[in-house]
């Protein structure tokens, strides 16, 4: 069985952290992040879905998910990357 880690490899991500930090270059300065963390009354990870763009005087994110649980980040989040990649 893979582990939340694999799939995010699969789908291009670098693992900062184990279960916890993937992240994923689209450009120079934009990139996709998915972080977990443990939170009370809950079995397994929660995750945050989100993109962030840098600029030369600051940062904008956009969320595109809180508070979710591994599976559905990982549909959300390869959702989107077909998204990107048809748009392409």
């Amino acid at each position: 069985m893979k582990t939340i880690t694999d799939r995010f490899r699969e789908l291009g991500f670098q693992v900062g952290v184990s279960h916890q930090v993937f992240v994923k270059d689209l450009s120079k300065n934009t990139s996709l992040i998915v972080e977990g963390e443990r939170k009370q009354g809950y079995v397994t990870y929660r995750y945050m879905f989100y993109k962030v763009t840098y600029y030369p005087r600051g940062k904008d994110e956009k969320v595109y998910m809180e508070n979710a649980s591994p599976r559905r980040v990982l549909h959300r989040v390869a959702s989107f990357i077909y998204w990107l990649e048809k748009e392409r």
